[in-house]
This record gives C-alpha cells, sequence and structure tokens, in this order.
C-alpha cells in the first residue's frame, strides 16, 4: 500500500520503524501517551506503518515515542536542570538534545535488567519509553537528532554502572 508521508514527524517515524523500532502516539506538545489512540501506553507501540499512519491521520500534531525494551534500546536521560551531567558517558551513540539535556541511545543487552537512575538528573530508560525528535516540548522547545548514527553498545564500564 502507497502511504502519503504528511509531516517531517510522521516520516521521522517511518524512519525509526524501518531501523526495527517501535513507535508510540503521544500527546501533542507533552511527554504523556496519547490515550485517545491507544490503551496501554508503551504496551501499544508498534512497528507496523500502517498503523502508524491511522494515528497520523487521527492527530497529525501527536508526538512521537519510542517503547525502549521492544525496541532493544537503553536510553540514558539526562537532565541539565536536575543537575544532570554526561561527562563519563560513552558519547559515540546516536543522541537527541531534548531542549534541558540529552537522550543517549544505546542497544540493550537481551534479558540484561537495569537500573532506573545513575544519580541526580541522570534516569535509566528500558522499561517504558522516550519522547523521541522531533516531537515538541510544551514550551515549545525541539527534541532534535545531534548524532545520527545507530545506537552503539553499551561498554564494559558504562554496563556495570548501569545494570542491576
Amino acid at each position: 500500500m502507497l502511504t502519503l508521508i504528511k509531516s517531517e514527524r510522521q516520516a521521522v517515524a517511518h524512519s525509526y520503524i524501518l531501523k526495527g523500532w517501535y513507535v508510540m502516539p503521544v500527546m501533542p506538545n507533552d511527554k504523556e501517551p496519547h490515550f485517545d489512540l491507544i490503551k496501554r501506553a508503551h504496551l501499544d507501540a508498534t512497528n507496523d506503518t500502517t498503523t502508524l499512519d491511522y494515528w497520523f491521520s487521527k492527530d497529525p500534531e501527536m508526538n512521537i515515542g519510542i517503547n525502549c525494551q521492544q525496541s532493544g534500546l537503553v536510553v540514558l536521560d539526562i537532565d541539565y536542570r536536575n543537575g544532570g551531567k554526561f561527562e563519563n558517558f560513552m558519547l559515540d551513540t546516536f543522541t537527541v538534545a531534548t531542549g534541558d539535556g540529552l537522550h543517549l541511545y544505546y542497544r540493550a543487552e537481551p534479558g540484561a535488567s537495569y537500573r532506573g537512575k545513575l544519580g541526580d538528573g541522570v534516569d535509566i530508560k528500558h522499561k517504558g519509553f522516550v519522547v523521541a525528535a522531533p516531537s515538541m516540548h510544551s514550551n515549545g522547545n525541539q527534541y532534535e537528532v545531534i548524532h545520527n548514527i545507530e545506537p552503539k553498545p553499551l561498554n564494559k564500564e558504562l554496563r556495570e554502572m548501569m545494570q542491576k
């Protein structure tokens, strides 16, 4: 079936599916799951482009979320306003500027269990989702990919810090 891509956001969501990632609708200009379109939050994420296009037909302004675990990802969510720093983290990976920090995407090890936090302002996202670029914050800032490469596996030091 031929799909008519109507926005940059929809095109990027398609590219995430092509990477093997599972996407979900998030409320426009927000971080909350779009419960008008899905019922079980990140558990309803999909890699089906027909479902994705249906969601965009219902709300072309929706933000995009990525189910981390289902996509084989673990993401460091660094928030500067909460004291987050990134000096000890491996930065040569898929990276998104969030408006007040960074999302560093890494390949998750199958079956691995990760902590919820690494410290002040540094959360570990694995069992859940992250809001993805080019979504919009409520303050008007846009999530922006700043290092567009494949997510790297965790190096030994970072893996030991992140795993339970």
